[in-house]
């Protein structure tokens, strides 16, 4: 984009900086050094749309050098100048690349940090032809920073392959990584091979134990807890199963929560989901609840019971969490589905035909999120979250942040898991009003956790690929956010990543996960 402290001046210093710095330019172009100016005004210059990253990003103190990606509207050039200042730097750093896609070395790249922490640094992308003379054809200009708030925590999560019919049918390809994003490459897997298909994670609030549901065999509702250490193993003792709940059939235990003291897991149990398998790499499922209550297991005393106040069979009650002090659950609520089009009846699971009907006509399927006190199991009423409620969105996918201070949430048009148009919402935790998170990418905005500090948010995007990867978004006391940070580096280039979870512990906590549960029967 034109800016108007882009001048002349500064276009002929980067360009003879450039000359000087570099071999490989053409002699014509080299005419530049005694030139006093390059032909082409800035008024003709095509524009340089930069896709990443985007204008006021703020990286993270450990981030490793990005991907500057951009498109040219000039298709005469043929090479192209980045040239990139700090404050009480006049002459800069001056790179000459031969494709629209740069990342700076990584001695480059601290310098670079250092220059930008917490002021701007100014990027300018010059595209460059040349005949007789020098030309300037299109260009490009952005800020970014360096925060001094670190992340501070690794990152766990899964990367599976697509499309997901085919990671359903081959769960020991589905993998875990562990780690933290100060490193060049993914962090190192943890778990993999696992013969059966485990979901939904989450820890602790000191970071002590692991939560996962881990279906296999017969039993969906089969669900792990069990002490994080370097070497875990994943014993039958360590399984409890949704399907204890009144023995009323089989359940998922759906999109299951571990309270932040670990002593309770709250759950969609008595569930029915529409689940359908497309064709599209990128949205190759379609899943969400349109039945179900919310259970709590209580591991100290091992009993299952409802939740009140999130028990009515009239709606579906779903995907849980936890407020830090562990006084509120947040949860999804939408009207339960009509089933009388269906040839579904009580807790069998619904059929491919029955999802059809239930997805008939286009009909939307829209969540509100509701906040309801725990006390103890003993639940209360539940009341709409202001801003997050009967505002003609889906509304799901609450997190709240460390200090209580915010929830952030997903809203689109309809459903829950995967909509491309979904994209992150702030409101205070009591409910206010909504603000769009300034580090939405142009698709798919899901499955987001705070880091410990509460600095960070990261979230999962298909912003940047069919294939989901990580990105992060700072946001400050205020609750405003900053455009979000490609983690492209976390993930295999064939592999989808999904739901990330901060862990507020050491790095190396985790070296690796093996099972020794499959054999086991219920």
């Amino acid at each position: 984009m034109h800016r108007n402290v882009v001048g002349m001046a500064l276009i002929v210093a980067a360009l003879v900086g450039a000359v000087v710095l570099y071999e490989g330019l053409p002699p014509a172009a080299r005419q530049i050094a005694s030139l006093p100016a390059a032909e082409g005004e800035p008024g003709t210059w095509a524009e340089i749309t930069v896709d990443y990253p985007l204008d006021g990003t703020l990286f993270p103190p450990e981030m490793v050098p990005p991907t500057f990606q951009w498109r040219d509207g000039s298709r005469a050039v043929r090479k192209w100048l980045v040239r990139i200042t700090g404050a009480g730097d006049k002459s800069g750093l001056h790179f000459l690349v031969r494709r629209p896609r740069w990342t700076p070395r990584p001695r480059d790249w601290e310098a670079l940090k250092h220059q930008s922490l917490d002021r701007d640094a100014q990027v300018t992308i010059l595209g460059l032809g040349w005949g007789r003379r020098l030309k300037v054809l299109s260009h490009a200009h952005l800020c970014f920073r360096t925060a001094r708030d670190p992340v501070g925590a690794p990152l766990f999560y899964r990367e599976v392959i697509l499309p997901f019919a085919e990671a359903d049918k081959h769960p020991a390809r589905i993998r875990w990584r562990f780690g933290t994003i100060d490193t060049p490459q993914a962090p190192p897997v943890v778990l993999k091979g696992l013969p059966v298909c485990a979901n939904c994670h989450s820890f602790s609030q000191d970071g002590s134990l692991l939560a996962m549901d881990a279906d296999y065999a017969n039993n969906k509702g089969a669900y792990l807890i069990t002490p994080v250490r370097e070497q875990m193993v994943l014993r039958p003792e360590d399984i409890m199963t949704w399907n204890d709940y009144e023995r009323a059939g089989q359940t998922f235990g759906l999109l299951s929560q571990i309270s932040p003291d670990g002593r309770y897991v709250v759950s969609t149990v008595r569930d029915l989901a529409v689940f359908i398998a497309r064709p599209p790499l990128a949205f190759s499922q379609l899943f969400f609840p349109v039945r179900g209550i919310l259970c709590v297991y209580d591991r100290q005393a091992r009993t299952l019971r409802a939740l009140p106040g999130a028990d009515d069979p009239n709606f579906v009650q779903s995907n849980p969490t936890w407020s830090p002090d562990g006084r509120y659950i947040v949860f999804a609520r939408a009207r339960a589905a009509d089933l009388r089009e269906t040839r579904g009846r009580g807790l069998t699971p619904l059929t491919p035909y029955d999802c059809e009907m239930l997805l008939k006509d286009g009909r939307p399927f829209q969540f509100d999120l509701y906040r309801i006190p725990f006390n103890g199991g003993e639940g209360g009423a539940a009341q709409p979250l202001a801003g997050a409620a009967h505002n003609g969105m889906s509304n799901y996918f609450a997190r709240y942040s460390p200090d209580g201070r915010w929830i952030v949430f997903c809203r689109a048009k309809s459903y829950m898991l995967l909509q491309p148009d979904s994209e992150l919402y702030i409101i205070p935790a009591a409910g206010g009003e909504a603000r769009r998170l300034r580090g939405n990418t142009r698709r798919m905005n899901s499955w987001h956790s705070w880091s410990p500090n509460g600095k960070w948010l990261v979230f999962a995007s298909k912003g940047y690929s069919d294939y989901t990867q990580l990105c992060l978004t700072h946001i400050d006391e205020n609750g405003d956010s900053t455009p979000p940070v490609l983690l492209s580096h976390l993930t295999a280039p064939d592999r989808a990543a999904n739901i990330p979870e901060f862990v507020n512990t050491r790095p190396g906590a985790i070296v690796q996960i093996r099972e020794q549960f499959v054999r086991k029967r219920w």
